[in-house]
C-alpha cells in the first residue's frame, strides 16, 4: 500500500507553515516530538499561557493541551490495536474536546505536565506500531501505514508549537 496523501495535499510538502518534511523517517519525527516538552517549558516559562495570536481560536496553553490530547488519543488507539482490537482508529472533534475539557480555564502548568506525559505515551506507541505490519483504518483519512500514523500526529504537534510561538509574539 502506498502512502495516503491527504496531509501533503492539505499542508504541502514541506508544510507551508511549519516546514514539516513529510519524507522524514518516522523515527526522526518521533525524536522531534520528544523534544517538545522541554521546548514548551522554555517557551512558556513564567507566562500564563493565556496569550493568543490575533484571530487564533485558542490561547497558547490551549494549543499545548490540544497537542497533549491528540498525542494521547493516538497512543490509546494504537495501544488498543496492540491489545487485539481491530486496526480502526476513531476520529474525534478537537473543538468539542477543547470545550469539554475547558482548556482555557486550566493552567499552563497543567498543560505542560500533561504534554510531557502524552509525548512519552505516544512515542512508545508510535515506535511499537512501526515494528508491526498493520494497516490502520482512520474514520476520516482511510487506510494508513504505521509511518503515516507516526508522521501525522508528529506534524500536528510540531505545527502547534509554531502556533504557541505565534501566540507569544
Amino acid at each position: 500500500m502506498g502512502e495516503n496523501g491527504w496531509w501533503i495535499a492539505e499542508w504541502g510538502d514541506p508544510c507551508r507553515e511549519c516546514g514539516f518534511d513529510w519524507s522524514q523517517t518516522p523515527v526522526a519525527a518521533i525524536a522531534a516530538v520528544e523534544e517538545l516538552p522541554d521546548r514548551f517549558d522554555a517557551l512558556l516559562a513564567g507566562g500564563t499561557g493565556d496569550e493568543r495570536a490575533p484571530g487564533a481560536t485558542w490561547s497558547a496553553k490551549a494549543y499545548v493541551f490540544h497537542v497533549a490530547d491528540n498525542l494521547r488519543i493516538f497512543a490509546e488507539r494504537l495501544e488498543g490495536v496492540f491489545a487485539g482490537a481491530p486496526p480502526r482508529l476513531a476520529a474525534y472533534d478537537q473543538d468539542e474536546l477543547a470545550t469539554a475539557r475547558n482548556y482555557e480555564a486550566m493552567s499552563v502548568q497543567a498543560a505542560l505536565w500533561t504534554v510531557r506525559r502524552a509525548v512519552t505515551a505516544w512515542a512508545t506507541a508510535a515506535r511499537t506500531s512501526l515494528s508491526r505490519p498493520v494497516t490502520y483504518w482512520h474514520a476520516e483519512r482511510g487506510e494508513l501505514t504505521a509511518a503515516e500514523i507516526t508522521r501525522a500526529p508528529a506534524h500536528d504537534a510540531l505545527h502547534h508549537y509554531l502556533d504557541v510561538t505565534r501566540a507569544l509574539q
